[in-house]
């Protein structure tokens, strides 16, 4: 997947400012896809963990 696309990826699943376990899920198979894990890719799952950390996201089981 280009990084634009997991970028969007990204974008769609946080719109809501909630991330559940399938969109991350999904998230992480999209960066492990090609086998490899890129500056970028690590920059934006850093970039995740720390918006749960200033709770601007929540992190949440299911959509509801």
């Amino acid at each position: 997947m280009e990084f634009l696309q997991l970028r969007e990826l990204v974008d769609r699943a946080l719109e809501d400012k909630k991330l559940t376990r399938m969109e991350m899920e999904q998230i992480v198979t999209a960066i492990r896809a090609d086998g490899k894990i890129s500056p970028e890719e690590v920059q934006l799952l850093d970039s995740i963990r720390q918006m749960v950390l200033r709770r601007e996201i929540r992190l949440v089981e299911t959509a509801d």
